[in-house]
C-alpha cells in the first residue's frame, strides 16, 4: 500500500511537471509569435512612413519641375512679349520730336503689367504658399497659369470648409491634380474641366471631370501609357485614400478622389 501511494504522488508531480512544461511551452511560444507579429507590424510601419516620406519628397521636386517648366514658357510667351513691345515703343518715343503721351501712357501700362506677372511668377516660386494656402486656393493659382496659355478652360468650384490637412497630404494631393490636368492636355483634347472640392467633416472629396474623349479605363490601366492613372491611384492610396478614375469614350472622364483628413 505504502508503494502504491507513493507511486501515485509521483505520477502526480510528473503528470503537474509536464502540464506545467506544457503551459509554459505554449506561453512561450504565444509570446514569441506575439514579438515576430508585432516586430513584422513595426517594420512594415516604419517601410510605409518611410515610402510615405519619399513619395512627399518625390511629389515636391514633381511640383518644382513642373512649375520652373511652366513659368520659363510663361516668361516667354507674356512677360517676354510685353517687354519686346514696350522696346519698340520706347523706340518710337526716341524718334518723335514731340511728346507722344499715348505712346508713353501705353508703355507705362505695359512694364506695369510685366512687373506684376513677374511679381505673380516669383509668388509661385515659394513653396511656402503651399504649405500656407488652403488647397483649392494653391490649385487655383496654378489653374489661373494655366488658363492664360489658352489650352484649355479649367474651372474651380468649392463646398464646405477645409479641415486641417497635413502639409504632406497637401503636397501629395497638389501633384495629383496637377498629373491629372497634365494628362487631360496631353490626351484628353478636352476644353473644359471642372474641378470640384467638397470638404466634409473628416475628409476631402475631390473630383475632376472633363468633356474630352474619353477611354476604356481598364485597358489603359493595363498598359504602360496608364502610369499617369496608377500614379494617381497609387498615391491616394498612399495617404489612406482612394481615386476612382471613370471614363466613357466620347463623353469625357471623371477621376474621383477621398482623402480623410486623420
Amino acid at each position: 500500500m505504502p508503494n502504491s501511494s507513493t507511486e501515485e504522488v509521483l505520477i502526480t508531480i510528473v503528470t503537474i511537471v509536464i502540464v506545467f512544461l506544457v503551459l509554459a511551452g505554449i506561453i512561450i511560444f504565444i509570446l514569441y509569435r506575439f514579438q515576430k507579429d508585432k516586430f513584422k507590424h513595426k517594420k512594415e510601419f516604419i517601410e510605409l512612413e518611410k515610402k510615405f516620406i519619399e513619395q512627399s519628397l518625390q511629389s515636391q521636386l514633381e511640383i518644382q519641375e513642373h512649375t520652373f517648366n511652366t513659368i520659363s514658357q510663361e516668361i516667354h510667351d507674356n512677360v517676354g512679349q510685353i517687354l519686346s513691345l514696350a522696346k519698340v515703343q520706347v523706340s518710337i518715343v526716341e524718334h518723335k520730336e514731340t511728346k507722344d503721351t499715348a505712346t508713353l501712357k501705353e508703355l507705362r501700362e505695359n512694364i506695369g503689367q510685366a512687373m506684376n506677372d513677374l511679381r505673380d511668377i516669383a509668388k509661385s516660386l515659394s513653396s511656402e504658399r503651399i504649405q500656407l494656402l488652403r488647397l483649392h486656393e494653391t490649385v487655383a493659382h496654378e489653374m489661373q497659369r494655366i488658363n492664360r496659355t489658352g489650352l484649355i478652360n479649367i474651372v474651380i468650384n468649392t463646398t464646405g470648409n477645409e479641415q486641417h490637412l497635413e502639409v504632406q497630404k497637401k503636397l501629395i494631393l497638389f501633384r495629383i491634380i496637377q498629373e491629372s490636368i497634365q494628362n487631360i492636355i496631353k490626351h484628353a483634347k478636352a476644353s473644359d474641366v471642372e474641378i470640384l472640392f467638397n470638404y466634409a467633416a473628416d475628409k476631402i472629396d475631390i473630383a475632376i471631370t472633363d468633356n474630352g474623349t474619353g477611354f476604356d479605363t481598364a485597358a489603359a490601366l493595363q498598359k504602360n501609357g496608364g502610369l499617369g492613372l496608377q500614379n494617381i491611384i497609387s498615391r491616394a492610396t498612399l495617404i489612406g485614400g482612394s481615386a476612382v478614375i471613370d471614363s466613357v469614350i466620347d463623353k469625357g472622364t471623371s477621376i474621383k478622389i477621398s482623402i480623410p483628413y486623420a
